[in-house]
């Protein structure tokens, strides 16, 4: 299990002991998603980081969304999708956080909640409730 704070740390536990594998000091406003292999954070200034999930190692980092109010990267096939402020949906290559696309919801309105994965691409839902179903 891993989890994040805003001003604080991101860190993983073994779920059975409670025992803390790793910690980072990353504020985060979103928390953290997992897949198999990784761990995925937009840290406070907008960045997003992608962290092994074993030893909390950065495998890498994409600052270009600094200052978009990212949601939470929610991981994918082969891409990693996260939302911003404005209503893009940024979609990220999974090993190398590359952009991929960008998607406009031409709505103005913020993406806050975590993009969902579903049947061929992921369900993303802007404040203003507008839901778009996406894929590459």
């Amino acid at each position: 299990m891993c989890a994040a704070a805003y001003q604080g740390r991101v860190a993983c536990y073994e779920i059975a002991s409670g025992r803390q594998t790793w910690a980072r000091d990353l504020s985060s406003l979103t928390g953290v998603s997992l897949d198999s292999r990784y761990a995925y954070v937009a840290d406070e200034k907008g960045a997003i980081h992608e962290l092994d999930r074993s030893s909390g190692r950065s495998a890498w980092k994409q600052d270009k969304l600094s200052l978009r109010q990212p949601s939470l990267p929610q991981a994918l096939d082969n891409v990693i999708a996260v939302g911003d402020f404005e209503g893009y949906v940024h979609f990220l290559a999974r090993d190398s956080g590359a952009f991929v696309a960008r998607f406009n919801t031409n709505r103005g309105s913020a993406i806050r909640a975590t993009p969902l994965p579903i049947a061929g691409g992921v369900l993303v839902q802007t404040q203003d409730g507008a839901l778009f179903s996406l894929a590459l």
